[in-house]
């Protein structure tokens, strides 16, 4: 244990000086005396090392570029386009998807290897086509000052290229912060007529600060994101209306953005009322792919009314919900949806309004993805199942009751096999080709069924682990799949397809 000093020399650490000593009148004591000499050795070397480091730094560098075989020896397209590579791409794919903050900040590491990297990354443009900003609780004030002119230099190197454009702040009461964001937010204006993505998670008055001309089909995806709750009205306008594909709004208006909507075909829509979703469906004809979540109603927003009449959408073809989405539901039609995904981990499914919306619709679903948490969603889901003739794909994110494989199968009660005469009968989803489990399900069952003959096109997918499941079964279902069974099963207890791992054993068996 470090010993602690007296009341006379305070608790000063070593490299602040204590009280001037009075023990001795001829001046400091020895122990003093001594103690500041230390600290005048601990000033000097500190100093030292500061001078090895930006001494070792500019080693660095040189050593990088010395140690570099490619970079430097190729033309310097061929060099612009390798450094562009080690960043992500700027097509996101899916909409909910950003490069994570230090992929993208990855051209300002690319500029700190050498001075010729540096040079290279400075004069390729597409380096610096993509922005994230994310300002506070752990943004400085020096870094904040920093920030305008940081962001005119990163912008100013992406030459005329389109920009894609990331701007989160969490609210903040420092001056220095409150500042700096609307002369950020100018610099970035100035660049709007390049915005192709712009991604706001902000401050509920910051919104309505960006604003610029942009071509109208230039701004492809945008996302208006409040990060705290609304606290007054806040709107998106531009000086020229843009035209997005792409909307995702969480816990903003539709009625505060000013974009044309007819270009609109994916919205993601969170933490909005229900009447604000539908209200996406009406101003969006063109609308393909919606994303349903977390519906609320607002204290300052009417619920949807049960006479509201049914909103039809006849081009929307894939649907993804999830939490309090019962009225939502309720409240559309949609006859050309081919594939659905409901996800709702601890919240109940609204199973009966789901099939009613499905028989409302009259739509050919094609593909359902399912999770279910409540028992009781598990017992209802033939209901909704019995309400989509037409599936081929089911994805079960949970483990199924055994009567669905003795639905799909038409197996009776009594474990009796039925007759292959009446095998091609289609009752209960005749188009069905794939069904796959994340969680095991009983796999000693499948061969008795697959031998009824009626669905051997049927391709089953789920793990397993291989203490449950016989070896009598495992040599069955090998059977089938050298007859032409597609089984896809997962090894949990060793990687790779169970079947192949069995079938590698049984022949070190024989050897």
């Amino acid at each position: 244990m470090e010993p602690a000093l007296c009341s006379r020399c305070r608790g000063f650490d070593a490299e602040d000086p204590p009280f001037i000593c009075t023990v001795s009148e001829g001046g400091p004591c020895s122990a003093c005396k001594e103690g500041a000499d230390i600290r005048g050795q601990i000033k000097r070397l500190e100093e030292e090392i500061i001078k090895l480091k930006e001494k070792h730094h500019a080693l660095r560098a040189t050593m990088n570029s010395i140690h570099d075989p490619f970079i430097h020896t190729f033309p310097p397209e061929i060099s612009s386009y390798i450094l562009r590579l080690c960043l992500p791409t700027s097509d996101f794919g899916k909409f909910h998807a950003w490069p994570k903050r230090n992929e993208v900040n990855g051209a300002l590491r690319l500029g700190a290897v050498c001075r010729k990297w540096r040079e290279l990354a400075w004069m390729t443009p597409n380096l610096w086509e993509m922005l994230y900003l994310y300002i506070g609780p752990s943004t400085t004030n020096s870094l904040a000052k920093l920030l305008p002119g940081l962001v005119e230099a990163w912008l100013g190197r992406s030459g005329v290229l389109p920009l894609s454009i990331s701007f989160t702040n969490d609210d903040s009461e420092r001056p220095e912060i409150e500042f700096a964001i609307p002369r950020i937010i100018e610099v970035i204006n100035l660049h709007a007529g390049r915005w192709r993505t712009l991604l706001l998670n902000v401050s509920s008055h910051i919104p309505e600060l960006f604003s610029g001309s942009t071509h109208p089909s230039q701004l492809v995806q945008l996302q208006l994101a409040i990060g705290s709750r609304r606290s007054r009205i806040q709107q998106f306008v531009m000086k020229s209306k843009p035209f997005p594909t792409h909307l995702k709004l969480r816990d903003f208006s539709p009625t505060l953005v000013d974009i044309g909507w007819d270009n609109i075909t994916h919205a993601t829509l969170c933490a909005l009322s229900s009447n604000e979703c539908l209200e996406v469906l009406r101003r969006a004809p063109n609308l393909e792919y919606c994303y349903a979540s977390e519906i609320i109603e607002h204290s300052h927003g009417p619920t949807v009314d049960p006479d509201t009449p049914i909103i039809l959408h006849s081009r929307l073809r894939i649907l993804l919900t999830a939490y309090g989405v019962t009225k939502f539901l309720n409240a559309i039609n949609v006859p050309a949806l081919e594939e659905w995904k409901h996800h709702a981990d601890g919240d109940p499914s609204p199973i009966t309004t789901m099939a009613s919306l499905l028989t409302r619709s009259g739509c050919c679903l094609k593909m359902l993805d399912l999770y279910l948490s409540a028992p009781s969603d598990r017992d209802n889901l033939p209901i909704l199942l019995q309400a989509i003739p037409s599936l081929e794909c089911l994805q079960l994110k949970f483990r199924p009751n055994d009567d669905i494989f003795d639905r799909i199968f038409r197996l009776p009660a009594d474990g009796s096999i039925i007759p292959l005469a009446d095998a091609s009968r289609k009752t209960f989803l005749p188009c069905l080709q794939f069904m796959g489990c994340t969680e095991p399900f009983s796999w000693d069952r499948v061969p008795q069924l697959y031998r009824q003959g009626h669905r051997r096109s049927l391709t089953l997918k789920s793990p397993i682990n291989r203490s449950l499941i016989s070896d009598k079964s495992a040599m069955e279902l090998l059977e089938l799949v050298d007859e032409g069974a597609k089984f896809q099963i997962i090894d949990t207890s060793e990687s790779g397809d169970f079947l192949e791992n069995f079938r590698k054993r049984r022949k070190l068996l024989v050897s």
